[in-house]
C-alpha cells in the first residue's frame, strides 16, 4: 500500500509561534517527517526555515532574544505603516537565517505560505518566486508590519482569512494533514496576572515573565505619550494613537473564531494545540518555554497521532 504524503500546517500566532519549533522537533523523534508544509504568518517563518534546512540557524536566533533586542525592533511610526522597525527586522533575519536569497526551487520540499489581499479580502497562496517576500507578506499583522505590495495587490498578514492553513496543505499534495493551532486558549489570555500559583508549576516558567512583558509595554506606550507634544504641519497637535494592544488583541480573538470555523469546515487529521496562555505578542524572549510546550503538545497526543498517521 501507497505510503501517505504526510503534510504540516502551520498556524498564526506571533511570538507563540516558536513553538513550532518543538513540534516538528518532537514529530521527528517519533519518525515522522512532513512531506510538505504549509504555513501562516509566523507559521510561515518556521515553515520556510524547516524546509530549507535552516530550523536550527531559527531556533538559535529565538532562544538568543532578551527583552532588550526586541525593544531595538520597536519604533515610533507615525505614518502607520507599522509599529515595528521592519526593516531591521528583515536585515536580522537575512543575516541570521540566511532565506533573503532563496527561492520556492531552493525548497528541500514543498513548501507554501498565505497572506490576505487588502483590497479583496481573499486569501493568497504563494508557493512561488521569492521567499523573502512570501514570508513578509505572510506576516505582514496589520499595525506592526507595512503591508507588501504584489503586483497591483497589497498583501497583508494571511492570519486574517485562515490562520491554520489546511486546505493549502493538501493543495500541495497532503494526504494526511497535522495542523497546528496557537490560538486556542487566546481568548483568555489577556488577563493580568499580578501573582504566580507556586503550586502550579506545569506553567511557571511561562508567568514567571509576565512582569517583564508589562514593563517591556508600558516603556512602548511612554513613546507614544511622547507623541502627543509633536506638532503637524498644519499647526495641529498629533492625536495620540490606538494602543497595539487593542490592535492586537481584536485581531487574534478574530482568528481564534475564524480558526474554529475553518477547522471545522476543513478539518485536519490532527490537530495539535500548544498551551500558550501566558504568551504574548512579541514575547519572543520566551522562545525556550514555548519549545518545551511544543514538544509536550506532541508527547501528550502520540498516541492519537500514531493511529492517525502511520495507520492508512
Amino acid at each position: 500500500m501507497k505510503k501517505p504524503k504526510i503534510g504540516l500546517a502551520l498556524g498564526s500566532g506571533s511570538a507563540r509561534g516558536m513553538s513550532h519549533i518543538g513540534v516538528i522537533r518532537a514529530l521527528h523523534s517519533m519518525g515522522i517527517k512532513p512531506d510538505v508544509v504549509a504555513g501562516c504568518s509566523v507559521g510561515s517563518l518556521v515553515g520556510a526555515s524547516y524546509a530549507t534546512d535552516n530550523l536550527d540557524k531559527l531556533e538559535d536566533w529565538a532562544m538568543s532574544m532578551s527583552e532588550s533586542k526586541i525593544r531595538q525592533f520597536l519604533s515610533l511610526n507615525i505614518n502607520a505603516s507599522g509599529f515595528v522597525n521592519a526593516l531591521k527586522l528583515q536585515e536580522l533575519f537575512e543575516n541570521t537565517i540566511g532565506l533573503k536569497s532563496l527561492t520556492f526551487n531552493d525548497m528541500t520540499k514543498p513548501f507554501a505560505a498565505v497572506a490576505t489581499n487588502l483590497s479583496t479580502g481573499k486569501e493568497v497562496w504563494l508557493k512561488e518566486g521569492s521567499v523573502h517576500e512570501a514570508l513578509w507578506s505572510s506576516m505582514a499583522f496589520p499595525g506592526l508590519f507595512p503591508s507588501v505590495r504584489k503586483e497591483n495587490d497589497w498583501l497583508v498578514d494571511g492570519g486574517l482569512v485562515n490562520p491554520v492553513p489546511v486546505s493549502l496543505c493538501r493543495a500541495l499534495g497532503a494526504d494526511k494533514v497535522i495542523a497546528v493551532n496557537l490560538n486556542a486558549d487566546i481568548i483568555n489570555s489577556y488577563e493580568i496576572i499580578e501573582q504566580d500559583n507556586p503550586n502550579n508549576s506545569e506553567t511557571s516558567e511561562i508567568k514567571k515573565s509576565n512582569n517583564t512583558e508589562i514593563n517591556l509595554w508600558e516603556k512602548t506606550k511612554a513613546g507614544f505619550h511622547k507623541a502627543i507634544n509633536m506638532v503637524s504641519s498644519d499647526g495641529s497637535k498629533i492625536q495620540e494613537p490606538k494602543s497595539i494592544d487593542v490592535i492586537s488583541n481584536s485581531i487574534h480573538i478574530m482568528s481564534s473564531h475564524l480558526t474554529r470555523s475553518r477547522l471545522a469546515g476543513e478539518p485536519p487529521d490532527v490537530l495539535l494545540q500548544p498551551r500558550l496562555t501566558d504568551v504574548g505578542l512579541l514575547q519572543l524572549y520566551k522562545a525556550k518555554p514555548c519549545i518545551a510546550e511544543g514538544k509536550a503538545c506532541v508527547e501528550r497526543m502520540a498516541e492519537e497521532i500514531k493511529f492517525r498517521i502511520q495507520n492508512n
